[in-house]
């Protein structure tokens, strides 16, 4: 299986692999549509006893400049990436990096029980 490597040129993300390269979107922005530098992701009672998961709060700070420019990708969601195009129309932002930063936030909320989704569903 493919995997697409994070590429950062001048501020803007590229994923790619071998010979194949696409354009992502500018970093800032992607950090801007998550919400912040930093994601927090919430553990459960159970989720804390894992011996790789090391924090005594339950709460791991991911940082998410960090995370964008070093976390590989499958080529699955390098084709699903191409179907948007960069056009600006929509969201003032390039619907490509909107969806890339969605679909990012979705990654690390489902490594444990996200604080703001509890918050939701109260």
């Amino acid at each position: 299986m493919t995997r697409y490597e994070p590429d950062s040129v001048d501020g803007t993300l590229f994923l790619s692999a071998e010979d194949d390269r696409i354009e992502i979107g500018a970093i800032d922005d992607i950090v801007d549509v998550i919400g912040d530098e930093t994601h927090s992701i919430e553990y459960d009672q159970t989720q804390r006893t894992q011996p790789w998961l090391e924090t005594d709060d339950g709460v791991l700070e991911i940082d998410v400049r960090e995370t964008v420019t070093t976390l590989p990708h499958t080529e699955e969601t390098v084709s699903e990436l191409r179907e948007y195009d960069m056009e600006t129309e929509r969201y003032g932002l390039p619907r490509r990096t909107v969806e890339f930063a969605d679909r990012l936030t979705t990654v690390l909320e489902q490594q444990g029980t996200d604080a703001s989704s509890d918050e939701r569903q109260q």
